[in-house]
This record gives C-alpha cells, structure tokens and sequence, in this order.
C-alpha cells in the first residue's frame, strides 16, 4: 500500500455497494455460485481490457469490483455451510505451494 490507498477498504466499500444494489446476503445466497464466477470472469474480462486500452484507473475498478465479488461469493459459501479449507501460516508458505489449479 505503497501509493497511501488501503485497497481492502476499497473492497469492502464496493461489497457495501454492492449489496446496497442488489439485496446483501438474501440476493447473494440465492445464487448459483457459477453465476459469481461467470460475474467475476466477465468483469475480470474488462479489466483486462481496458488495461489493453491504458486505462489503469478503470481496469484498477474493475478488479476491485472483481475482489468484492470474490468476497461475496465466499461470504455466500460460508452462509450455505462449505467447508473452509485449512490455511497454513504465512510464514509457512513456500514458493509453489498453497491452492493447487487444475
């Protein structure tokens, strides 16, 4: 946080945003979880564009938009009972390891 923002301040302003427009936990859990993913894609999808396009300030918007609806769709699978994977201490973490993608 180098440039003075605090970027999960930002985050959770867009998820209170976010659920004053569309209904908070109510709207959030009903939901499929692969519409949260097809919604970040797309979004992720625009910040990539529009960074193509030199526009840092709304590429930068658009991952913010991205982590907040990254935060919902785990809030969600909290609520639904998922089960929470163990994390490993930071001081743990080695290069390589962590989440495995498939």
């Amino acid at each position: 946080m180098s440039s003075g923002t605090n970027v999960l301040a930002e985050i959770g302003a867009e998820r209170t945003r976010q659920d004053a427009q569309w209904g908070g936990a109510a709207h959030d859990d009903a939901l499929p979880i692969d519409e949260f993913v097809r919604l970040i894609t797309d979004y992720a999808g625009w910040a990539r564009v529009k960074a193509r396009e030199g526009s840092r300030v709304e590429a930068r918007q658009r991952l913010i938009q991205v982590a907040a609806l990254a935060v919902a769709a785990v809030e969600s699978l909290d609520r639904r009972g998922a089960p929470r994977a163990e994390a490993a201490p930071p001081a743990a973490a080695q290069p390589g390891e962590g989440l495995r993608w498939e």
